[in-house]
């Protein structure tokens, strides 16, 4: 127990900025050259600048976050059960949804339309939903998944123990390889190239966009569920997390090469089709070498920063965990915020690089202030994060799992580690 809750503060730290970096997605959103205006409300002047920030996050933030998702939920399993984690995922996930779909429904739509007319009137609509929250739908959708698949499973390992009991055993070791072969190809391989052809294929539809693709993220998901049972490839990813970020940085470079000499993702392409119910649009060589580009940079920039994570960051440090903490609580309330603040920004005459960076400061700030003031230390953040903590937590913190006592004694009761 003690090992297991040791471990894995760089990950934790890392899937709390994925979260904030929404922050940054949707306040670049304004300023990419070519956006459609029914996507989102535009700016007048434009930045490839801020595209190019775009496209590097946005290649790879769900793609890990899905990984993070699974390798935590699998964590949760092992020390717990999975009556725990289906308990604490809806919990953390379905009561945030009936919470938070509302307040999107009063806030949102009437911003949208001030970013369109800058007109202020308020009103309430459901147009649009889920929004930003996406997400929780879809980690929804694999929990209730794993509580049907549960059944048959449990009647399959009970059909294993009967066939182990017999001789000669070939038909159970006929099935074990079967089941194993698949993992190996597919989740555990150093060179990830058959999890990158299944991720292109289960993300081909949508072009590469999780937002509409539960099978996309769920792959991603099931990723990270099986390297918690993987230290051979967790260990290699922490020594040799450098080779995989330069590998996904040099395909980067060549996407964004392609696309400055304008190419259109595949996304494009599907959205025009659609748009303009135009049959006879194909998708070109390019544009499909893009896609390619994409996915093999979401994998193998989600396994290097994995790798790196917890190679330099993978000790406890009290303001990681803060911002891990808060980051939920940032995501769910920031896009009425960043949406607001950019859209007010753009009647100001300045550069669109200087108004990208006040909306990220603005938004940023608030959020951190609400949460710290309003959130922390009072019943949204148990809530939010199943804990009460009190300011930064500087005391009485365990040193090996991070949790919080306030009147401690020489041993932590979580994992027996060494209190400070």
């Amino acid at each position: 127990m003690a090992s297991a809750a040791a471990r894995y503060h760089g990950l934790d730290a890392l899937r709390g900025i994925a979260m904030v970096l929404g922050i940054v997605l949707h306040a670049s959103l304004p300023y990419i050259p070519g956006i459609p205006p029914s996507i989102w409300p535009t700016d007048n002047s434009s930045s490839y600048p801020v595209k190019i920030v775009f496209e590097f996050i946005h290649m790879w933030r769900m793609p890990l976050f899905f990984m993070l998702a699974g390798f935590f939920g699998h964590l949760v399993i092992a020390r717990r059960s999975w009556r725990y984690w289906w308990k604490n995922r809806f919990l953390r996930i379905a009561l945030p949804i009936v919470v938070f779909f509302p307040v999107m429904g009063m806030t949102l739509p009437w911003i949208w339309k001030y970013g369109h007319t800058g007109d202020f009137h308020f009103f309430y609509s459901n147009m649009g939903q889920p929004f930003h929250l996406w997400f929780l739908w879809q980690l929804l959708i694999f929990m209730l998944l794993s509580i049907a698949l549960s059944l048959p499973y449990k009647g399959f390992r009970f059909l294993m123990l009967q066939l182990n009991g017999r001789e000669p055993g070939i038909l159970s070791s006929m099935f074990r390889k079967l089941a194993n072969l698949g993992p190996i190809i597919i989740f555990r391989a150093r060179i990830p190239i058959g999890f990158i052809v299944v991720c292109g294929v289960a993300n081909f539809w949508s072009g590469g966009e999780l937002m509409i693709n539960p099978l996309g993220s769920g792959m991603y998901f099931l990723f990270g569920f099986s390297l918690y049972k993987n230290p051979p490839l967790f260990s290699f990813l922490k020594k040799r997390w450098a080779y995989y970020l330069l590998v996904a940085f040099l395909v980067f470079s060549v996407y964004v090469i392609l696309d400055m000499n304008g190419v259109e993702d595949i996304t494009q392409v599907i959205y025009q089709t659609e748009m303009e119910r135009n049959a006879t649009k194909h998708l070109g060589l390019l544009t499909l070498t893009m896609y390619g580009l994409d996915i093999i940079g979401a994998v193998l920039f989600s396994m290097g920063f994995i790798g790196l994570a917890e190679a330099k960051f993978g000790s406890y440090n009290v303001f990681s965990r803060f911002l891990s903490d808060g980051s939920y609580w940032m995501y769910l309330i920031h896009l009425p915020i960043v949406a607001l603040t950019t859209f007010f920004l753009f009647g100001l005459p300045l550069l669109p690089e200087i108004k990208f960076i006040l909306a990220i400061g603005v938004t940023g700030g608030f959020c951190l202030l609400t949460y710290y003031y309003f959130v922390r230390a009072t019943f949204i953040g148990v809530f939010l994060n199943g804990r009460r903590h009190r300011g930064l937590n500087l005391k009485n913190v365990c040193s090996m799992c991070g949790e919080i006592f306030e009147n401690p004694g020489a041993f932590c009761t979580e994992c027996g580690g060494e209190l400070n």
